[in-house]
């Protein structure tokens, strides 16, 4: 395999059914013992690492302790996730089975890049019927910042799969519109209504298009 294309989940193959705050709040809850109120819309983008960060900071808790029960925060998240939405249907946004479908018989590699724990950005594909599609992934557990999330798929690709060849990001979020950019790759920035195209072509996007129904843009950079 000579082309990979590494995709986010989260409002870029999948999305929830309602608001689903509640469950970083329960995680907080459980693993921090304090009681906050979260709205996930403010935190638009960020890793699950640094959302819990950015939340507890602003109710006064020191950097340290935060970051101590940080491994604990993400294990825990996926029960808090179930609890909350679990029970909820998800939704498989406009063209991304079939997209999936396609880069497959044409033997491209496929992999998840994330800022949410792996655990549930698989749930979220598994209820999809899409989570066959991902040979490997990095995750929101595996590093706080999308940059190194990056790294780690990218990693990952070359150790597990001897992988060299032409790589394609895509993502609704500049943080790993960005984070492509700084690791040496392209990206596709999904302008789905999460983030504008002018928000997603300054983070370095080298397309935006609209939704994943038509895949000429990603084909195109992985020439």
């Amino acid at each position: 395999m000579d082309k990979l294309v590494l995709f986010d989940v989260n409002n870029t193959l999948t999305k929830d059914t309602k608001d689903v705050s509640e469950y970083v709040q329960e995680s907080i809850r459980n693993i921090y013992g304090v009681l906050v109120d979260v709205n996930l819309a403010k935190y638009e983008g960020m890793t699950t690492q640094e959302t819990a960060e950015a939340v507890l900071l602003e109710n006064g808790m020191p950097k340290d302790e935060i970051e101590q029960k940080l491994v604990r925060y993400t294990e825990d998240l996926f029960y808090s996730y179930y609890n909350v939405a679990g029970h909820d249907r998800q939704l498989a946004l406009d063209g991304a089975k079939e997209l999936l479908g396609d880069l497959s018989k044409e033997g491209v590699l496929i992999g998840i890049v994330t800022g949410e724990t792996e655990r549930v950005a698989r749930f979220r594909l598994e209820r999809t019927a899409m989570l066959d599609y991902f040979k490997f992934g990095a995750f929101g557990n595996e590093a706080k910042g999308a940059d190194g999330i990056v790294a780690k798929a990218l990693d990952k690709a070359k150790s597990d799969f001897s992988f060299s060849g032409k790589v394609v990001l895509v993502s609704c979020y500049p943080n790993l519109v960005s984070a492509a950019k700084a690791n040496g790759i392209a990206a596709v920035g999904i302008a789905n209504g999460k983030f504008t195209p002018a928000a997603l072509s300054e983070a370095g996007a080298a397309s935006v298009i609209g939704d994943l129904r038509n895949g000429t843009e990603i084909r195109k950079l992985l020439q």
